[in-house]
């Protein structure tokens, strides 16, 4: 049976490439999700509340990725280190897959041309998100290997 801590690590280096790989392309420039979500947030396009806050906090996403990594693999008895493992791995999953999906649902603009980026990103967040369900449809010891 597959290990829980390496699905959920496989996720998160697949949704730390897909963050890096060209999201949309403008013109002959391709976008990274870095430059993208920079772009709208510098213009003002990012709503107040909820997206507002998505966007700004996007480049701390690969510090979440980290966290929910060492989180997996640490081998220490803390009475906190399930609630880190399983809260960074549905928050790491729900944010970044939500992100790549509005960006690959958002209507095509002629000036814009969409790219595999968010399409990887959403795949290693499906892993992340397939390796917090295990922990509960399967029973897996949140504190150790499956």
């Amino acid at each position: 049976m597959v290990d829980r801590r390496w699905i959920a690590s496989s996720g998160a280096l697949v949704v730390l490439v897909g963050s890096f790989l060209p999201w949309l392309a403008s013109g002959t420039a391709d976008r990274s999700s870095y430059d993208l979500l920079g772009i709208v947030d510098r213009l003002g396009f990012s709503p107040d509340g909820l997206v507002g806050w998505a966007v700004r906090l996007w480049p701390l996403l690969p510090l979440l990725l980290v966290v929910t990594v060492v989180s997996h693999h640490v081998q220490i008895d803390a009475r906190w280190l399930p609630v880190v493992r399983l809260g960074s791995t549905a928050v790491a999953a729900l944010y970044a897959g939500s992100v790549a999906l509005a960006v690959r649902l958002a209507p095509d603009v002629g000036l814009f041309e969409p790219r595999i980026g968010p399409w990887i990103t959403l795949a290693g967040a499906i892993l992340l998100a397939i390796s917090v369900v295990g922990v509960r449809r399967r029973g897996w010891d949140v504190r150790g290997a499956s």
